[in-house]
């Protein structure tokens, strides 16, 4: 829990430095981008830290190619 709240502190610190600018150059587009980006790393870091598992984008690529690989290793043999 005290992770947790550790991380949704630093995001509110680095929320509070980085969109003041944005929004005095009227950088809508950037200021969603931001946000999003830095909601999907407080989301992901706060899995991260409460123990659970997140997924590796190797292993879904593993997943996806291995039947390839399967029929590669076949035609080679």
């Amino acid at each position: 829990m005290i992770k947790s709240l550790a991380i949704v502190l630093v995001g509110g610190v680095i929320f509070i430095i980085k969109v003041p600018p944005l929004v005095k150059k009227k950088q809508k587009k950037e200021i969603v981008v931001f946000s999003s980006l830095l909601i999907i790393g407080v989301g992901l870091s706060i899995t991260y830290a409460i123990g659970k598992t997140i997924p590796n984008p190797l292993d879904f690529i593993t997943f996806m190619l291995k039947p390839l690989s399967d029929l590669i290793s076949l035609l080679v043999e």
